[in-house]
């Protein structure tokens, strides 16, 4: 069966798999980059008439404020407007495709001034428009077995970047062009994958659905545009009747010959074999007696077997003892094959259960190694839908959710730094006014604590905060950050340290259902909250010391 091999990156490339599957098609993912947002600053919006934007990604991935919604968006396709649109956006233009056209139709509508919102790795813009990077799209690692897996297929290419590396990859993996067929969405993209290959099929429009049209139409017409009839043609003899006679002659002739030999050796074994000669002659004359027994002669005998020497034997008489001991005898042999049978299905369920567990354990692994490196999960996300999705509801969705809004170690060290000077420091009108803070600073002056207790000073606190996070311990480094003096500051921070402890806490979850054997199995799972916290004030903290936690 033809499969066909998508290149985009995600969550593309599970769109367009999950199209190439609704019409029965094997689709196989194969991203050779991975979208990751990159920071960067919002200029004087005062400058620009509109925002443009020529990918989804820059929605999904570009993390754009909501003061950027006072603009309208001009989308260079259907889908970057339908993406603009569920983030909030006006759409004010829609292009066919082509971002010089959206540019030329954003002019018409006095829309002079775009600020290109777009990748790292872009086709330059003409026209009075200021571009500006808020994603890239990073190579992904792919190995040479699964370029090698992609001879004789059908591949899906969106992008020319995307052409340029699969023709690398390939002369790399020593694969053979001539051996796979190309479907790309514009000229453009086929002259950037070169020549020499099996075939390049230009879509008719620079859409993903015109490439899984053609998709389509390929599974049902194998045959390079020639139709079905001329492939079967190809294959099937046209004059049957003609190729057929031979064939028939020499049949009959070896019936014939088979026969003929037959008799020959009916004839000689009579004529060698006595006692074959004996039992002829012996069941000729019982019909003869049994012809005149049928008239009524009275003198009829019925003829009694004969043994090898021709002579009568006595019917032979059954013990029924002998049938009893082999009826018992087969029952026991039965007996023991069920008893082996039942063994080998046991084993067989076994090595299935470990298959599916180890299984469901390195998705899980590596659904953590993508969010400790704060990436996208790509098809990992699938996978976790299919295996944890019914054991483990939400669970599944928290890890989804994180890997959505990735927050790692390093995250939280930086913005831990960032935030220091403002929560370390007590500001007398947003703490509570200026006579608790001179009281606060009175009580600090001489502070009396045993030798094995660990400092209350803000100092110290943030101290114990930064070296929990270079252990890992995000949990307790969250607490000590809730008693610093500045803690309401931290908000932003207190909330992403939230979300890296539910995400590491519902991947547990997971790995110790895959452990258990319950991948697969619905199965009632712990409640993770992920409604959003509010920071403690000062005053809340000195009032309840107790560390914060992120277990409900």
């Amino acid at each position: 069966m033809t499969r066909f091999v998508v290149l985009r990156p995600e969550p593309g490339n599970a769109a367009t798999c999950a199209r190439l599957r609704d019409q029965g098609l094997e689709a196989v993912a194969l991203p050779l980059f991975a979208v990751v947002p990159v920071a960067w600053t919002l200029p004087d919006l005062a400058r620009f008439d509109a925002v443009l934007l020529t990918s989804a990604n820059a929605v999904r991935h570009g993390a754009l404020p909501d003061t950027l919604k006072r603009l309208p968006v001009v989308a260079v396709g259907d889908a970057t407007a339908a993406a603009a649109r569920s983030a909030g956006f006006d759409v004010a233009i829609t292009g066919t495709g082509d971002a010089r056209s959206a540019v030329d139709q954003a002019r018409t509508k006095n829309l002079a001034r775009l600020l290109h919102l777009a990748g790292r790795e872009r086709a330059p813009t003409a026209g009075n428009v200021e571009a500006i990077t808020v994603y890239s799209s990073d190579p992904v690692r792919v190995d040479d077995a699964e370029i090698r897996a992609a001879a004789a297929q059908h591949v899906l290419i969106h992008s020319a970047r995307a052409a340029r590396a699969f023709a690398e990859r390939v002369d790399g993996a020593g694969v053979d062009r001539a051996t796979i067929a190309l479907i790309v969405i514009s000229a453009a993209v086929g002259t950037a994958a070169g020549g020499g290959w099996k075939e390049v099929i230009v879509a008719d429009q620079p859409t993903d659905d015109a490439l899984v049209a053609i998709a389509g139409n390929r599974a049902i017409d194998p045959g390079a545009r020639r139709g079905d009839k001329r492939v079967m043609s190809d294959q099937v003899p046209i004059d049957r009747s003609r190729a057929r006679g031979p064939r028939l002659g020499v049949i009959i002739a070896l019936i014939g010959l088979a026969f003929i030999a037959g008799l020959v050796a009916m004839g000689y074994a009579f004529k060698t074999v006595p006692w074959l000669g004996a039992q002829t002659a012996a069941l000729t004359g019982s019909g003869v007696k049994s012809s005149a027994a049928t008239t009524g002669n009275a003198d009829y005998t019925p003829a009694q077997p004969l043994n090898a020497n021709g002579e009568t034997s006595a019917p032979a008489v059954i013990d029924t003892a002998v049938l009893a001991t082999r009826e018992a005898t087969l029952a026991g042999q039965l007996s023991v094959l069920e008893t082996r049978t039942a063994a080998v299905s046991a084993d067989a369920n076994s090595a299935a259960a470990q298959a599916t567990r180890a299984e469901g354990l390195m998705v899980a692994f590596a659904a953590r190694r993508a969010i400790d490196r704060g990436v996208g999960l790509g098809y990992i996300e699938e996978q976790l839908r299919l295996r944890f999705g019914k054991a483990q509801p939400r669970a599944t969705a928290a890890v989804i959710q994180a890997a959505h809004q990735p927050v790692t170690i390093e995250d939280l060290r930086q913005g831990l730094d960032t935030i220091a000077p403002d929560i370390t420091s007590t500001n007398g009108v947003a703490e509570g006014g200026w006579l608790k803070t001179v009281r606060r600073e009175f009580n600090n002056l001489i502070v009396l604590r045993e030798e094995s207790m660990a400092s209350p000073m803000p100092a110290d606190r943030l101290a114990r905060a930064r070296r929990l996070l270079e252990a890992g311990q995000v949990e307790a480094a969250r607490a000590e950050v809730a008693r610093l003096p500045g803690a309401g500051q931290a908000g932003n921070w207190m909330a992403a340290a939230r979300r890296y402890i539910i995400a590491r806490q519902a991947l547990d979850i997971l790995e110790n259902t895959a452990l258990m054997g319950q991948a697969g199995q619905p199965q009632p799972s712990p409640i993770i909250v992920t409604t959003p916290i509010v920071p403690p004030t000062a005053e809340q903290v000195e009032d309840q010391p107790a560390p914060l936690t992120a277990t409900p």
